[in-house]
């Protein structure tokens, strides 16, 4: 960054530039990223090897000279690009966070000794590894399953309706059942009487049909 410090915690020629530049930018009235001109920077940047060149690799340097953390971020800068608090106190994943933010605004020219001592733009960048994806819990699995099963269904059973007996001496009124027609009509042996007599009509004596003929 035009404001961090290079190699042993001074500020190299080209940082000095930088920060002409940008305020030559800033009284002409164009656009700071524009006057800096980093914004097609390195592809990449090898943090751990930055962090040791800036800071003998110690993520928590704060020796009071203005620039803290292992890329030594001044607190403008990192606050400039989203960072929280004071860079010594952010983990090595939270300041290469926002240092990939600087790298993409500023350059590797924001760490002007160093990343010109490791030849950044040419050194594959190491960040974070990224979180494995998940598996699918064998919960999930076992549903999956669950749902590819065919599913067989119950056999359906038809049964055959009562027909009326032509010989019949009773019809058959609505809200009539078998036991009701019995008892109303003191048949000798009930209901299953009824069924006797009327072989091959009451088929189903749970299903019959008021204006059908039984006979009692």
């Amino acid at each position: 960054m035009a404001f961090n410090r290079g190699n042993k915690g001074k500020q190299g020629s080209a940082a000095r530039t930088i920060a002409k530049v940008a305020a030559v930018g800033i009284i002409a009235g164009a656009p700071l990223g524009l006057a800096v001109g980093t914004a097609n920077a390195a592809p990449g940047m090898d943090w751990d090897a930055l962090a040791q060149c800036e800071a003998s690799g110690n993520w928590g340097a704060n020796t009071g000279n203005g620039y803290y953390g292992g890329l030594q971020f001044t607190q403008q800068t990192w606050n400039a690009f989203g960072g929280q608090g004071n860079p010594a106190n952010a983990s090595r994943e939270q300041q290469i966070a926002v240092a990939e933010r600087v790298l993409a605004g500023q350059g590797p020219q924001a760490w002007p000794a160093c990343s010109a001592k490791l030849g950044a733009g040419q050194v594959a960048k190491r960040t974070a590894p990224a979180p494995q994806q998940r598996k699918a819990p064998v919960q999930q699995k076992q549903q999956q399953q669950r749902q590819a099963a065919p599913v067989q269904q119950a056999p359906v059973v038809v049964l055959d309706a009562s027909k009326s007996n032509p010989n019949g001496n009773y019809e058959i009124k609505a809200g009539d059942t078998l036991s009701k027609i019995a008892d109303a009509n003191k048949v000798a042996g009930g209901y299953q009487a009824i069924v006797e007599k009327n072989k091959g009509f009451l088929t189903n004596p749970d299903l019959i049909f008021p204006g059908h003929k039984i006979l009692i």
